[in-house]
């Protein structure tokens, strides 16, 4: 199956647009840390999407982003990042220091935000960022490995797959070597194929599967 990811670039963006970020992310080391989020960890994590696409497997969407974000954890770690994974954990929790808590005290995350999706007040930046940022932090805690994801959604993972590392930069300039690697390694499961191009934009508020 094909699919297309959709990928905004920062230092293109809008001073509105930009400014979105620097409220999330911070201004200091803005243009490495939208990189690292977005070019290097969040194109695993759209091909996530794809993968779940293809396998015909249904999920709610709070469900989905969770475990699109496990699945990229864990691969990651798998191929040996798992320095840039702390790397990318330490900048999460210094963001997350700065942005207060939405959920009520009488829910769990899971359920508040399952409550709220596809709401108007959910086309907030802060408070949607709150939510994947959370989540990410979550996969990196629950720490749980590529074998153990994937057979959750039916796909095993036999010890005799080899996948290659990604020895390459991070940025827009390097999203298809990202992108290219994390295809290839997972075409060598035992699934139907899928194919999965990049197009970069723009606007950075534009980062989707399709």
């Amino acid at each position: 199956m094909s699919y297309k990811i959709i990928s905004g670039q920062y230092e293109l963006g809008s001073k509105e647009q930009q400014a979105g970020y620097k409220m999330l992310f911070g201004e200091e080391n803005i243009q490495y840390k939208f990189d690292l989020y977005f070019h290097w960890y969040n194109i695993v994590h759209e091909v996530g999407h794809c993968l779940i696409d293809a396998q015909e497997i249904s999920m709610s969407r709070v469900r989905d982003e969770m475990f699109v974000n496990e699945f990229a954890v864990a691969y990651w770690k798998h191929i040996g990042e798992e320095n840039r994974i702390r790397e990318l954990e330490n900048m999460l929790k210094e963001i997350m220091a700065n942005i207060p808590s939405p959920v009520p005290n009488d829910v769990s995350f899971a359920e508040y935000y399952e409550s709220i999706w596809g709401e108007e007040v959910f086309n907030n930046v802060m408070l949607y960022g709150y939510f994947q940022l959370n989540s990410v932090l979550e996969a990196i805690r629950g720490n749980k490995d590529l074998k153990t994801v994937l057979e959750s959604i039916g796909i095993d993972l036999k010890n005799d797959v080899v996948m290659s590392m990604y020895d390459g930069a991070i940025g827009a300039e390097s999203a298809n070597r990202v992108l290219s690697n994390v295809v290839t390694n997972i075409n060598k499961l035992d699934i139907n194929p899928i194919q999965v191009s990049i197009e970069l934009v723009d606007n950075p508020m534009i980062q989707c599967a399709q």
